[in-house]
This record gives C-alpha cells, sequence and structure tokens, in this order.
C-alpha cells in the first residue's frame, strides 16, 4: 500500500474517531484508537524517511489531528470521572439518609 493511500485512510479513521467521540461512544473511541495507532506505527515503519519526506505537510496535519483528538479524549475522560465521582457522591448521600 502506498503512503498516500495510508494517509487517506488514517484521515478518514481520524474523522471515525472525531465521530464516535461526538457521539459518546467511548468503547468503541477506544477501540478504534488502538487500530489508529498501530496503522501510524506501520505507517512510519514501512516507509523511508525519503518518502516520508515527501509528505511532511499531510504527516503535520495528521499530528495536528492527532493532537485534537488527544485533547478532546481527555476532556471527555476528566468530564466522565467527575460525573463518575458526582454519582458516587449522590449514593452515599443517599445512603446516608436512609
Amino acid at each position: 500500500m502506498d503512503i498516500s493511500t495510508q494517509l487517506a485512510n488514517l484521515f478518514a479513521l481520524e474523522e471515525k474517531l472525531s465521530d464516535l467521540l461526538d457521539n459518546e461512544q467511548y468503547e468503541a473511541f477506544q477501540q478504534h484508537q488502538d487500530l489508529f495507532s498501530d496503522q501510524i506505527k506501520a505507517l512510519l515503519d514501512n516507509n523511508s524517511e525519503q518518502v516520508l519526506a515527501t509528505k511532511v505537510e499531510q504527516l503535520k496535519k495528521l499530528e495536528n489531528a492527532v493532537a485534537e483528538l488527544q485533547n478532546r479524549s481527555e476532556h471527555y475522560y476528566q468530564a466522565l470521572k467527575e460525573k463518575s465521582l458526582q454519582q458516587q457522591r449522590n449514593k452515599n448521600k443517599i445512603k446516608a439518609y436512609k
């Protein structure tokens, strides 16, 4: 598979990951995130530096997209963690009233 096809697949998968986050499908996001990581590793391992150098602009765009996904996933993780803690506090309050 040539590098252009690999990059196109990575951008499509990045879009899918973004949609999964938007739709709060966190388990599917986790699974696709692992696949995404594997495909990035394969891209870097299977292409020479010279080939990668021809796609610097697209690689930078992919790097920015990955950073944005990472920020968004961390934000969602923190929000879920806080929600879980709040639910636990509420559960403890209900037990205390009983």
